[in-house]
């Protein structure tokens, strides 16, 4: 049970059916953006560095050409910005001012009156004053997965240098001109064409490697996938997020759970946000209780060698429930009991501006191998839980809990409800809750891409949501 409880506390990340309320929320803002241009130009910068031209060949009169091995060098990316684009639906990255170096080799051959003559060496070409128009939108694949996708790309370049190095070359400099158009345009249609590959290839890869589905445990999963296409603004995109929990055996059966609307938060200061609802976490307490994975049973032979004189009912110099409830030693020395808790019904899980809680309704049944049941109570626990951040998952653990004890039957005779709560506290003290936090320090998988690292997150607890807001680095160029 210690790992089922644990689990409704580590989905404070989570939803239910498809809905008009997502179960969770990720919004980019404008800083987000300008990051990522960033993270653009280091990609872009050895893509152009090592782009490939086809061979130029052509006649002019009595003289033929072949400009061949091509290669390129000093890329030059001084101006570059990105900036959301709600008409296209996506994005429009600008690079301005750039230049790039180009050098190959040529082979001319001329006729001169009878007699063919030919020349071979190099060329250096400098590009310059390039302007380069990218609009990159997000559309969805059929998965509903985020789709990249360069929409146009359009170039101009400023101005270019040809010069021929070689025996002739002071002569080839002077019909340059032979060559100035087919360079120009191979150029500009090339570089358009590498960043253009680059969106909907690698950028377009790695962002459908979002994560949309992870384990909550081994029965359980949370779908990410979109309830709908993007939402652009001038300040900011929202990804609306399904958030569904779902039992892995049944996982398209409906649960009579509903997402509420999710808290306006109106602050752009941090690159990313995301909204953690309650809905999922109420999804999870359904299932949890209705499949009967909310039980724990405490023996000698599920507690840890060190532990186990806590279910004694006679102890000299060690804490045991003998020692926490006389009446049990009395009655039953020498003894080894058993603890079983069972939820008899649904948890109450929620989210407000003073954190996350869950309340527990369990029954508590102590019973002695030659008596049967000796203790039975019902009982109420709430917990406090904290929440934070570890790489790429959600972790958390209990920082507070309390408990009452709403009724008791005894087979001992009347004991006193102080005692049995005492007990009870100090079994969730030292056993059940370290189980607790050893599983929500595991935690569960966001829905982010590969390589996003935040930076510096902070937690907003509202009604209804926790929002993670943070500044992120993409650690995924090498």
């Amino acid at each position: 049970m210690a790992r089922a409880i644990t689990l409704l506390m580590l989905c404070v990340t989570i939803g239910l059916t498809v809905t008009q309320n997502p179960g969770v929320k990720i919004r980019v803002t404008a800083k987000g953006v300008d990051y990522a241009k960033n993270v653009a130009r280091a990609s872009l910068v050895p893509l152009l560095n090592n782009i490939r031209l086809d061979d130029v060949e052509g006649r002019q009169g009595k003289t033929s050409y072949r400009l061949h091995n091509f290669r390129t060098s000093n890329v030059r990316i001084p101006n570059i910005n990105m900036h959301l684009n709600p008409g296209q639906r996506g994005l429009t990255l600008n690079l301005r001012n750039f230049g790039i170096d180009i050098r190959l080799d040529y082979r001319v051959s001329y006729r001169v009156l009878f007699a063919r003559l030919t020349n071979s060496g190099g060329v250096t070409v400098n590009f310059g004053q390039v302007d380069l128009t990218v609009t990159i939108g997000i559309d969805q694949f059929q998965d509903t997965s985020p789709k990249l996708v360069a929409r146009s790309c359009s170039g101009d370049i400023g101005h270019f240098n040809i010069h021929f190095h070689g025996r002739l070359a002071w002569l080839l400099n002077l019909l340059r001109g032979l060559f100035r158009g087919q360079l120009h345009n191979s150029i500009r249609n090339k570089i358009c064409e590498v960043v253009v590959n680059a969106v909907n290839n690698d950028a377009a890869n790695k962002l459908r490697r979002m994560t949309l589905e992870a384990d909550i445990g081994n029965n359980v999963g949370i779908d990410y996938r979109l309830l709908a296409p993007l939402l652009f603004t001038d300040n900011y995109l929202e990804l609306h997020q399904k958030g569904t929990v779902f039992w892995k055996a049944a996982r398209n059966d409906l649960l009579p759970v509903s997402p509420g609307a999710v808290p306006a938060w109106g602050d752009y200061s941090n690159m990313f946000y995301l909204w953690l609802t309650e809905y999922p976490l109420k999804s999870l307490a359904y299932i949890m209780h209705t499949r009967g994975r909310l039980q724990y049973s405490m023996t000698v032979n599920t507690l840890l060698e060190e532990r186990r004189d806590f279910l004694s009912t006679s102890c000299d110099d060690s804490l045991c429930v003998g020692f926490l409830i006389p009446k049990l030693s009395e009655t039953f020395p020498n003894s080894v009991v058993a603890l079983n808790i069972t939820s008899r019904k649904i948890p109450d899980v929620n989210i407000t501006i003073n954190g996350v809680g869950m309340t527990f309704y369990g029954t508590v049944d102590l019973s002695i191998p030659s008596a049967g049941s000796v203790l039975v109570a019902n009982v109420t626990v709430s917990f406090r839980i904290l929440a934070n951040v570890r790489n790429d998952r959600i972790v958390g653990h209990v920082n507070s809990f309390s408990t009452i004890i709403e009724s008791l039957h005894s087979v001992i005779g009347d004991v006193d409800l102080t005692v049995i709560n005492n007990a009870i506290e100090e079994g969730l003290t030292s056993i059940i809750i370290p189980e607790m936090n050893a599983v929500a320090d595991v935690g569960v998988k966001l829905p982010l891409i590969n390589d996003l690292v935040f930076q510096r997150p902070s937690f907003i607890y509202l009604d209804g949501a926790l929002i993670i807001g943070t500044d992120v680095q993409y650690q995924g160029i090498v």
